[in-house]
């Protein structure tokens, strides 16, 4: 049995998992969308009550319908092992929650998929066998990539490099050799707005020339200054004799932007954000202009001793093609991130729990056909 109940956005419990943080979601109301927040009650395996909190996005589907977004959410490890049982009945418990408009729940789940070649109609019988409603679909795309390349960040520096590729290894000291320096800004950097605008355009260029989704430059403006509102000091951040409040609230994601540059010309940049124990790669930026500097591997190893600095233990590079085919377009992006020695994981990616089913049909046809023009 699951128990729904709201709560206001300020008491919405601090995560490891970006994108289940009020940050995120007031990130996401700046985009014309709405964030809900929830905290879901049940009774595990072992009849322990169990409590954990759900950011749920609203998000507008041409203007006249909507569906309900849950990204990276529920965990695997903090449900009951009944997984399919559990997303019937939480989503059955967020129906009343719900506008009218809301025609389907999509889950971006992060359950680990063993087998990713599987064909959605397969993955379907799999997910629904045995089921109450038998109603979760396999989305026609994921928003997340559902494969991606996790780095272990507690070893120490010199073994992390010992597990990269030899040719990551060798484009990392060519990047220090030929002398390309890197700078580390965050939202308070006064320099941030200058950098931020300038690594826009090479960000777009570099998306117009791999016909990569892009975001505009609003966006990106709007992530760094909501950051800065997020990450300022309180008026009042003594603590009498060394003691920790009870009120102490756990800080708040960070973002950085990380740049390469030689002779004063930005080759590269790269948006980090540190949630917790976790490092997410999130954009990035990289010109034509003195590629053989190797300006991208040298930016990654500063992002990941800074990340392991800040007290990360995982550094997520957020999105790699599902196998490595060296006849694929995106063969290079797996080739590069796949090199610094992380592991490749497969996620279960989108899938689909309708409301309105007529309307879902239809939302559903047109989708794929976007997907195939």
């Amino acid at each position: 049995m699951i128990a729904l109940s709201k709560v206001p956005p300020e008491t919405f419990p601090p995560s490891d998992n970006l994108f289940q943080t009020h940050f995120w979601g007031s990130l996401k109301e700046g985009a014309d969308q709405k964030a809900l927040y929830f905290q879901i009650s049940f009774t595990d395996d072992e009849n322990k009550s169990n409590y954990i909190p759900l950011l749920v996005l609203l998000r507008k589907i041409r203007g006249q319908f909507v569906y309900a977004y849950v990204q990276r959410a529920p965990e695997e490890k903090s449900i009951p092992a009944d997984k399919t049982g559990f997303l019937e009945d939480l989503s059955e418990a967020l129906r009343p929650h719900l506008p009218e408009t809301v025609i389907f729940i999509r889950y971006d789940l992060p359950w680990l998929n063993p087998d990713p070649g599987r064909r959605s109609e397969m993955l379907e019988i799999m997910m629904n066998y045995g089921s109450k409603y038998h109603n979760l679909h396999k989305a026609p795309s994921n928003h997340l990539s559902s494969s991606t390349c996790i780095l272990n960040l507690g070893p120490s520096p010199q073994q992390i490099l010992n597990n990269m590729r030899q040719q990551t290894r060798n484009s990392i000291r060519r990047a220090y050799r030929e002398e390309v320096s890197f700078i580390i800004l965050d939202a308070m950097s006064p320099d941030l707005p200058e950098l931020l605008e300038k690594t826009y355009l090479i960000y777009k260029d570099t998306a117009l020339r791999k016909n990569f989704y892009f975001e505009k430059f609003d966006y990106f403006d709007k992530l760094f200054k909501l950051n800065k509102d997020f990450i300022k000091p309180k008026a009042d951040t003594s603590f009498e004799k060394g003691l920790v409040p009870l009120d102490a609230v756990a800080p708040p994601p960070k973002f950085y932007l990380f740049t390469a540059k030689k002779d004063k010309t930005l080759l590269s940049s790269l948006i980090l954000a540190i949630c917790g124990s976790n490092a997410y790669y999130m954009y990035a930026a990289s010109s034509m202009n003195k590629r053989e500097c190797m300006p991208n591997y040298g930016l990654q190893w500063e992002v990941i001793r800074f990340a392991r600095s800040q007290g990360c233990t995982r550094y997520d590079f957020m999105g790699i093609p599902p196998k490595s085919d060296s006849n694929s377009p995106m063969a290079g992006l797996y080739i590069f991130k796949t090199g610094f020695g992380g592991a490749v994981t497969h996620y279960a990616g989108a899938w689909d729990y309708p409301l309105k089913k007529e309307e879902y049909q239809a939302f559903r046809i047109n989708e794929t056909l976007l997907l195939r023009k």
